[in-house]
């Protein structure tokens, strides 16, 4: 019995690490890892700005640079968007490889149309936004170790906002995520930690 009440309480500590979409991870440290080659994303396709397939294992790029996130997020999703664009940007030539792709966890608002709109708010032309159905949307999260949760919240647009885990995963060519880095983590921290993958 004490060995369950262990196990659950590991679990219940890990989801509360991982779901903080609504305040910022102080840590600046990154975690490079053994790579983890993640199926779902080598299998699955998503919607892109212009409602095309997109295969997510065809997407250019040596490395992509992974966030899930809303667009109706106040703080950490615009954050993170600005990061990457920084990071391409100040890797300069180098950054040529490296491809920044945002999620989306919100499918009930976030058409590719509006992707379309709210993208062009951040700086660069190599971000890619995607989209699509929940439930494929649920299984990708799942083979990163992400989470997210539809929380009701009157007083906003939509009556709702949406929590989720803010890391941002670095994937290679061969369909494994080789580094994970928190949410807040600056473009210039992000970019010298990458540069060792390019």
């Amino acid at each position: 019995m004490k060995e369950k009440i262990l196990v659950v309480s590991i679990l219940i500590l890990g989801l509360g690490i991982g779901f903080f979409g609504w305040r910022e991870f102080k840590s600046r440290s990154a975690e490079v890892q053994e790579p983890v080659f993640v199926n779902e994303w080598s299998s699955s396709y998503l919607k892109n700005t212009e409602n095309k397939n997109v295969f997510l294992s065809k997407i250019p790029g040596k490395l992509k640079l992974v966030y899930f996130g809303f667009s109706h997020c106040p703080d950490m999703c615009p954050r993170a968007l600005l990061d990457m664009s920084s990071a391409v940007r100040i890797l300069g030539e180098k950054g040529n490889a490296l491809t920044p792709v945002f999620i989306s966890v919100d499918p009930e608002r976030d058409s590719p149309e509006l992707l379309a709109k709210y993208v062009k708010q951040f700086p660069g032309e190599r971000l890619i936004a995607l989209t699509g159905e929940k439930a494929k949307l649920d299984r990708l999260q799942a083979a990163f170790g992400a989470v997210s949760k539809k929380v009701s919240n009157p007083q906003i647009e939509g009556g709702y906002t949406v929590d989720h885990t803010v890391f941002l995963y670095v994937m290679d060519d061969q369909n494994r995520i080789v580094a994970t880095y928190p949410g807040g983590t600056d473009g210039k921290t992000l970019a010298d930690a990458i540069r060792r993958f390019l």
